[in-house]
């Protein structure tokens, strides 16, 4: 996939800016503060969720101002289109545009527009919940799958519904039926996707020696069932399930069984580390390895590869697999953005990307062109 065109209004610390990439790697250099995380942050946002930071609504527009916009002309495959999104007109209310239109379901944009990221925060994926790892595992999910995003929607939909069920009209049998019906069938459904990305990127591991091949584990009572059973059997012991919680759930106030528990784990696949007893560095190397063997498989099975976004992606990485993941994306034929406080971490890549220093929202590329 690639960025030709990038424009914000009103976004962060960038009241205007058009900005049009010079070459597929960007390499994003400047102060805290001076705006490099946000122009990265704009590219998430342009997938649905919550973006690369899952930044409340009001911290999006620029200071003093309340409507913001992100807009992009992309390609992929061939196929040019222009999609935006922002919040217009003090509706308050975040809206996505495809080539113009306002798309049915944002399963449209899924099927055109991915990118993954890496950010220092993520440093503490396996630290905090579940919930971060989830929306992670998920992201990638979506590239592979875009259909991922409505059964994860519709699956949420019904969790809160028959939660609000449980407490308001508990005695509403049929009501409730209906809901674990379709909690079932959405559960299963976008386990089964999460289950089919983890092995594809099993089946093509990233081939670097200096980015040990990552495993990734899902952990749900869902995908246990469904390596033995059926599908169509484990919506049915899940739905049974769901039905014989209904008195515990009632009391906790939640729903106790769906796709919304599953935790995800990763490990090398040569020593059987999991990440959470590895080093910062360590972990760093572990997340790189699956966003990477995730573009390659991306690039294999559908002809292109997401977008990667990798905010401060040499800290605590060595020299050596510095170098490497540099010559590493090189290969890659994507739009791929890098932030760093030093350009000269990133020399191995002179040539081969766009070094553009920001200063206080504006953009200085090196080549003596803004």
């Amino acid at each position: 996939m690639r960025l030709h065109r990038l424009t914000l209004t009103d976004f962060r610390n960038y009241r205007r800016r058009v900005w049009e990439p010079a070459a597929s790697i960007s390499v994003l250099t400047g102060e805290n503060g001076s705006g490099k995380t946000n122009l990265l942050e704009a590219l998430s946002l342009l997938a649905p969720g919550q973006g690369l930071l899952s930044s409340p609504a009001s911290l999006l527009p620029r200071h003093g101002t309340t409507d913001w916009g992100v807009a992009a002309h992309l390609e992929r495959g061939g196929h040019d289109f222009q999609l935006a999104t922002g919040v217009a007109a003090g509706k308050g209310r975040r809206v996505f545009l495809l080539d113009g239109e306002k798309p049915r379901t944002h399963a449209e944009i899924a099927q055109l527009y991915s990118c993954v990221w890496l950010t220092p925060q993520m440093d503490r994926l396996f630290l905090d919940g579940a919930s971060g790892r989830r929306r992670f595992l998920d992201r990638l999910t979506v590239a592979l799958i875009p259909d991922h995003t409505q059964q994860l929607i519709a699956h949420e939909r019904s969790v809160t519904s028959r939660n609000r069920v449980l407490q308001e009209h508990p005695q509403e049998t049929a009501w409730l039926d209906s809901l674990e019906t379709s909690i079932s069938r959405h559960a299963v459904a976008a386990t089964v996707a999460r289950m089919n990305l983890i092995d594809t990127l099993g089946a093509t591991p990233f081939g670097n020696k200096a980015f040990p091949h990552t495993m990734i584990e899902l952990h749900c009572p869902i995908a246990e069932a469904l390596r033995t059973k059926p599908a169509i059997e484990v919506e049915d012991w899940l739905r049974q399930a769901l039905q014989q919680a209904r008195q515990q759930d009632q009391v906790r106030k939640s729903t106790s069984l769906g796709a919304h528990r599953a935790d995800m784990s990763l490990k090398d696949q040569a020593t059987g580390r999991d990440a959470i007893q590895s080093s910062s560095g360590q972990k760093k190397i572990m997340l790189l390895s699956i966003i990477l063997s995730h573009a390659e498989a991306i690039t294999h099975l559908l002809g292109y590869a997401p977008l990667i976004l990798l905010d401060e992606p040499l800290v605590h990485l060595d020299e050596k697999r510095r170098i490497n993941l540099m010559e590493s994306l090189r290969a890659l034929k994507t739009t791929i953005l890098l932030t760093g406080t030093e350009a000269a971490l990133f020399s191995p890549l002179r040539g081969h990307a766009d070094f553009i220093t920001i200063r206080n929202g504006t953009l200085l590329p090196e080549r003596g062109r803004e």
